[in-house]
């Protein structure tokens, strides 16, 4: 054909035609390049995963059925039996629930702060083989040391993972001493809400390990959300600038309401870790922030009033919405946990879309208003 679709094509086909024995024995044994069976992989992962990896500086990457697929396919590759785990603290809940399962197969964790290299070095055991940060923590926005803690991770031994779905675009922690980095594309990759779906990017050794194991388990990604991440991909710088922009405007704004106790977005002066935002960062923070009402019942009254900005617990679409941590991601804590870890019943976190700032803020301020 002289001319080629402008758009990547659609393959939703679940098997391929194979000309014959020695063709079948040539791709199965990596001699030949192409696809059996899209469990294994097609046309679609592929594409997804050559711009991820290019993204993050990666030598390979692998297209989960969602970020926690992405999340437990080298953890279960990397570790078995009587290993251990130095997880950070705060993390995303269910990321905290599957460490926890993973003690029924023997292995064992601990817990670290991320901002401090000193605690994940007391955190570390002759038996870590992983250690496991998030490059902003959920739901608070703390940034992780990532050079101090992949330092430690290296001289212990151990393979050194960040999840990285906040902060695409705004670093590269593979470049800051990662081992490997994983993203649920279903928030600011897909950018739309409308597909489900995960990727790890790291070494070719890693991602083939994992890989192998995630199409057994049955934990790999489809070609139509595929398809729909690698669109997403494609207007993502454009979507970080913005949101960026806007995120930081309203922060500022709501760092001046009575009713709010306390934002947290790295880029605010005022936020623990904004030096090191401005030396990892640069000039953009990203499209998350969270700020606290007091209560919950002041959360739950603020969510009913806002008349365009939904109560929708995920984040990452062009659209503005907001979850409330402790009875959604965080929900498998307990009070106690969540309240040492400064996660408290009046936290909102909103996830900036691409609206007019303006309009935005119109619809906080009136809820926040009404608290009044």
């Amino acid at each position: 054909m002289a001319t080629e679709p402008l758009v990547p094509p659609l393959h939703l086909s679940a098997v391929y035609k194979i000309k014959g024995l020695d063709q079948v024995d040539a791709l199965y044994g990596g001699e030949q390049s192409g696809y059996i069976y899209a469990r294994d992989g097609h046309p679609n992962a592929s594409q997804l995963a050559a711009k991820v990896a290019s993204l993050e500086g990666a030598e390979a990457a692998l297209v989960c059925a969602s970020g926690m697929g992405a999340e437990a396919a080298p953890l279960l590759a990397l570790l078995g039996s009587g290993d251990h785990i130095a997880l950070s603290e705060g993390v995303y809940g269910r990321t905290s629930v599957l460490v926890n399962e993973l003690s029924r197969y023997g292995v064992t964790h601990s817990t670290f702060d991320p901002t401090s290299p000193e605690s994940l070095q007391d955190a570390l055991t002759g038996k870590t083989r992983v250690v496991f940060a998030e490059t902003l923590s959920n739901p608070l926005l703390r940034l992780a040391d990532l050079p101090g803690l992949a330092e430690v991770a290296r001289e212990a031994g151990a393979t050194f993972l960040v999840d990285h779905t906040f902060a695409p675009l705004l670093c590269r922690p593979i470049a800051l001493g990662a081992d490997a980095v994983t993203h649920s594309a279903t928030k600011l990759i897909g950018g739309h809400a409308d597909l489900t779906q995960g990727v790890l990017a790291g070494s070719r050794e890693l991602v083939t390990r994992a890989g192998s194991l995630a199409s057994t388990f049955g934990m790999t990604g489809n070609p139509f959300e595929s398809w729909l991440a690698l669109r997403g991909l494609s207007t993502l710088a454009l979507r970080v600038e913005r949101t960026s922009t806007t995120a930081l405007e309203l922060a500022g704004r709501l760092e001046r309401v009575n009713q709010v106790y306390a934002v947290h977005y790295p880029g605010l002066a005022v936020h623990p870790d904004h030096v090191r935002a401005r030396s990892l960062l640069g000039t953009k923070f990203g499209a998350m922030l969270t700020f606290d009402l007091g209560s919950r019942a002041a959360a739950d009254r603020f969510i009913r009033t806002l008349e365009h900005i939904p109560f929708a617990p995920s984040l990452g679409d062009v659209s503005t919405t907001l979850s409330h941590p402790v009875t959604t991601s965080h929900r498998s804590f307990t009070p106690e946990r969540a309240a040492a870890l400064g996660i408290t019943p009046g936290l909102i976190r909103l996830s900036v879309g691409l609206e007019d700032p303006a309009d935005l803020w119109a619809d906080l301020s009136q809820a926040l208003e009404d608290l009044k």
